[in-house]
């Protein structure tokens, strides 16, 4: 996110990031809200996420690539965010747009898509469960499916949670070592579970200390 960041300049703005190189509306992010599709939307308001890449070659000289950033707000207002483009002997703006989508990519998580997952962490420190992309959380355990058997963990057995080839990964102690089966990174708010498993791997589980 380095081109984003040094494009944000010191007016509160933590990254600006674009889908072309002349982008009149990019994405542009500060502490609390951001300008996603044109529309300055608080983190807070953010119910649904979905995120995707994918790279498609074709005999060696052919490249498609695609990108987008979607997400649902708590009043049912839907927004995209999408980069993309082909190339044919490398000519043709790939490479550009797949730093466009790493930068968008890096913004969103470090800002709403761990904002989203902070507010589920809160309803598990207290006493909640949540359901996340087939994975149900609360402050004991993680359940979801290996194989086909539906699987129960310790959270003090989680490790961390990170994407694998398009697919969240969930790290276990002992073995297996992979919680759970793979899960699609674009499922609704599975990227939420990176934040959110690396929070309660953590320990950050217990509730609030009371004043």
């Amino acid at each position: 996110m380095e081109q984003a960041v040094n494009e944000a300049g010191n007016n509160g703005i933590l990254a600006v990031c674009k889908r072309k190189k002349n982008d009149k509306s990019p994405a542009t992010f500060y502490a609390d809200r951001m300008i996603f599709a044109g529309e300055t939307v608080l983190y807070s308001d953010v119910e649904t996420i979905n995120l995707y890449a994918s790279s498609t070659t074709w005999n060696f000289f052919f490249e498609s690539y695609s990108g987008y950033v979607k997400i649902a707000l708590r009043n049912g207002k839907k927004l995209k965010w999408k980069t993309g483009g082909s190339a044919v002997f490398g000519i043709g703006g790939v490479k550009k747009k797949k730093e466009f989508f790493r930068d968008m990519y890096a913004a969103s998580l470090s800002t709403f898509v761990n904002a989203r997952a902070m507010q589920y962490l809160e309803q598990i420190r207290r006493g909640e469960t949540v359901a996340i992309a087939g994975v149900t959380l609360n402050a004991q355990e993680a359940s979801g499916k290996s194989g086909l058997k539906k699987v129960s963990w310790p959270i003090a057995e989680l490790t961390n949670a990170e994407v694998v080839n398009g697919s969240v990964y969930i790290g276990k102690t002992g073995k297996p070592d992979r919680a759970f089966n793979f899960i699609p990174s674009n499922a609704d708010n599975a990227i939420c579970l990176i934040p959110l498993i690396n929070a309660l791997a953590a320990g950050n589980n217990q509730p609030a200390a009371q004043e």
